[in-house]
């Protein structure tokens, strides 16, 4: 990936600097990128990587400022406001969004879905996913791009969690489908921004968080969780999000540039974020922080009776929605994991 990434900032720098290029067009254009997440996490790594990469790409013609949470709007706001042209770009997490976009679900991977990237990038750029999800942005002048998130994403407690009935009553901070994930093994939904768990872990207003693995250490969160659940309930996804109109204004050396070359800095910063999410569990354990706790056979066997369910609520939603799900499912069926 990054001898790829060597070749396509090459030929980026090539395509920038030839003669060919227009005077007019070589003024510097300068965006705001709004972050959903503290910066100098893991999660914000591929905001931070997309910069540095297109700022070289572009030979700085195409400049980009990064706007910590909240700067411009709050974080269930990001999708709104890039609509209307406010910012330009932002990492975000689809899961904030599923009541404005259903598709969303799609995006940040269903629970007891895929559990590793290369399952993710079949079913979005191979087998029609990514068409759905970005169909759906596109409604809302958004252009929309995958990027792996957390390898380990699911329970991060207070308490062991080794059988289901463990979650019962419990307040577990949850996004989209994910909280209905929680509420069909038993616990209570609570929709909390992920710069804030950690006080709200420490304060006991939550008794867990479905987080990925890369808080642990990023934003400290072994410090107040004593366990994390294992397997994953899911591979999941971020998305780097563009406004179409931003996109559409650039001269057409730059916005091929920022179309083609997005895809392909989000999957180098993206295995370097599942590398980190593995780091970040691996250090909470050494160090006594964090016990990981193991769902046996039996019940994840429970687990994926009561979230098939879920799957099959999402496609009543649209036909875009069951196709979708469709997708997903046979999928799960050419895995030998089938959902049906």
């Amino acid at each position: 990936m990054r001898k790829f990434l060597v070749i396509l900032l090459t030929i980026a720098m090539v395509l920038t600097l030839s003669s060919s290029v227009m005077a007019a067009d070589k003024k510097v254009i300068k965006w705001k990128m709004q972050a959903a997440y503290p910066l100098g996490t893991t999660v914000m790594m591929h905001g931070v990587e997309w910069k540095k990469f297109i700022e070289k790409m572009t030979n700085g013609r195409l400049q980009v400022d990064i706007l910590p949470p909240g700067a411009m709007c709050a974080v269930g706001d990001i999708v709104t406001y890039l609509e209307k042209g406010v910012f330009d770009c932002a990492v975000s997490y689809g899961g904030y969004y599923t009541g404005l976009i259903p598709e969303t679900d799609f995006e940040i991977g269903l629970p007891m879905g895929h559990i590793t990237w290369d399952e993710y990038w079949d079913a979005y750029w191979n087998r029609g996913l990514g068409e759905i999800i970005r169909e759906a942005y596109a409604e809302h002048n958004i252009v929309q791009y995958p990027c792996a998130a957390g390898c380990y994403y699911n329970f991060n407690t207070n308490f062991p969690v080794n059988k289901l009935s463990d979650l019962k009553g419990k307040k577990i901070r949850a996004l989209g489908i994910y909280g209905k994930y929680v509420q069909a093994l038993g616990g209570s939904a609570v929709v909390i921004p992920g710069g804030e768990l950690y006080m709200a872990m420490k304060l006991g207003t939550i008794d867990g968080a479905i987080y990925d693995g890369s808080g642990l250490q990023d934003v400290k969160l072994h410090e107040v969780v004593d366990y994390y659940t294992f397997p994953t309930a899911a591979q999941i996804a971020l998305s780097f999000l563009i406004n179409k109109d931003s996109l559409e204004k650039l001269p057409s050396d730059l916005r091929a540039i920022v179309n083609y070359g997005t895809r392909f800095i989000l999957e180098d910063s993206g295995n370097r974020y599942i590398t980190n999410t593995k780091k970040s569990m691996n250090k909470s354990v050494v160090m006594g922080s964090v016990t990981k706790c193991w769902l046996p056979a039996e019940e994840l066997a429970k687990a994926r009776k009561l979230v098939a369910p879920l799957w099959d609520e999402l496609a009543t939603k649209s036909p875009r929605m069951k196709k979708g799900v469709e997708i997903l499912k046979q999928q799960m069926r050419d895995l030998g994991r089938p959902m049906d």
